[in-house]
């Protein structure tokens, strides 16, 4: 079977230009600017070629068969032989110009003003300046074209309602940076203020929305909501806002329910103004029932009767049979991580973390290959010959041959 030889190559999708690097007498194409570059010189770093040069392609060299654009002076110390025009064909011939320009006027003749259009002749040629509304057009005795403005000429604005700017016939109509409206302003859609503060100075204010919402922001948090809510003006100011460290709505002042009001948590009452609610640990005030918390304040409870009968926890291990380094073995994260496992035939754990741990295949060809020696048993296991201990960069190979085998360059 035949083999193939390829040198280093780039795609014409890819940079027009020689690779950055190459070694010394290696070759490249690169088909985006048609060009062959070959690695001259050995002084580079590393080995490689101390310069890429062009050596052939028709990217960098002229062809004979094919159009090209040649920048840069040239010298020829032959004949240049140049085929001869065809004429009226060919823009450097004289009798081109001539007959390009033959047709071009060079006498025109202005008509007297007909209402607001002026008409205007040039040889055989007849074409019309129309003035359009507000508009005049007036020929002189002396060929002047004069035209003049009857419409609107200027525009005025209004002091912090309507500003009015003018520049090369254009003219700007804005609101100036300070708005002032005396009347009344409503607004059909949307109104969006970017503004630091906005203050309202008025005796009412009235929203239609039942929601109003606060600490708006683009991806709110609890911190973006840490201190959002109101504050009312007196002696000292009056708050209500949501606190982030206590995860809790805070209030600076007293709250006091009118008569006949409570307190609630999930729709069930937690207190009055005279009782606890009865769903509170199934308790009120005048009668005890299941004791949830407090602090024992009494003798040690037995064994027999569900206790430990000790007051710390290390006798209570101990009275219990639990002593640690005595009874049980103390707990240990990475013992706890390789218990967590569930054992299976051909797997060995091992920690994927800290106190994490899983298991991997461990089959019998992989403990056939651990229990070697060294690397020679090893690469008689997995059944390598001598080519398996050569450098990539320096592989001889002293017998046999090689068939259907592509020397690749690469790419650049």
């Amino acid at each position: 079977m035949s083999n193939t030889l390829r040198i280093k190559r780039r795609s014409s999708e890819q940079a027009a230009g020689a690779p950055g690097s190459l070694e010394n007498a290696e070759l490249a194409f690169n088909e985006a600017d048609n060009t062959l570059y070959y690695g001259k010189g050995t002084g580079g770093a590393g080995g490689t070629a101390t310069n890429v040069i062009a050596i052939a392609g028709y990217g960098a060299y002229a062809t004979l068969g094919t159009e090209q654009t040649i920048s840069g002076n040239k010298t020829f110390s032959g004949t240049i032989a140049v085929a001869t025009p065809t004429a009226n064909a060919h823009a450097a011939t004289k009798l081109y110009v001539d007959q390009a320009i033959g047709g071009v006027a060079t006498a025109f003749t202005v008509a007297a003003n007909t209402g607001s259009n002026l008409t205007i002749t040039s040889g055989s040629d007849t074409f019309t300046i129309v003035g359009g509304t507000g508009i005049t057009t007036e020929a002189s005795a002396t060929d002047t074209i004069t035209i003049t403005n009857q419409g609107v000429v200027s525009l005025t604005g209004t002091t912090n309602e309507v500003s009015v700017s003018a520049s090369n016939g254009s003219v700007t109509l804005s609101l100036p940076a300070n708005v002032t409206i005396s009347n009344n302003l409503t607004v059909t859609g949307d109104l969006i203020v970017n503004g630091n503060t906005t203050t309202l100075n008025t005796a009412t204010l009235v929203v239609e929305d039942k929601n109003i919402v606060l600490a708006n922001t683009a991806s709110p948090t609890d911190v973006t909501a840490d201190g959002a809510g109101f504050t009312v003006k007196g002696a000292t100011d009056k708050t209500f806002n949501w606190v982030d460290s206590t995860d809790a709505w805070t209030s600076s002042e007293h709250v006091d329910l009118v008569s006949s009001k409570i307190f609630k948590i999930d729709g069930t009452s937690v207190l009055s103004n005279t009782t606890l609610g009865s769903g509170v640990i199934n308790s009120s005030l005048t009668s005890l029932g299941n004791v949830a918390t407090g602090t024992w304040s009494a003798t040690t409870i037995g064994i027999a009767y569900g206790g430990t009968g000790a007051t710390d926890a290390a006798n209570a291990r101990t009275n219990l049979g639990l002593a640690i380094g005595t009874n049980v073995q103390a707990y240990d994260a990475e013992l706890a991580a390789i218990a967590g496992l569930t054992s299976e035939a051909d797997r060995i754990p091992y920690f994927t973390g800290a106190n994490t741990a899983a298991l991997a295949t461990f089959t019998a060809f992989g403990r056939s290959l651990v229990d070697d020696i060294d690397a020679s048993a090893a690469r008689t296991t997995l059944g390598l010959g001598t080519i398996a201990t050569q450098n990539s960069s320096n592989v001889s190979i002293t017998g046999g041959s090689i068939d259907n085998l592509t020397f690749d360059g690469g790419t650049f």
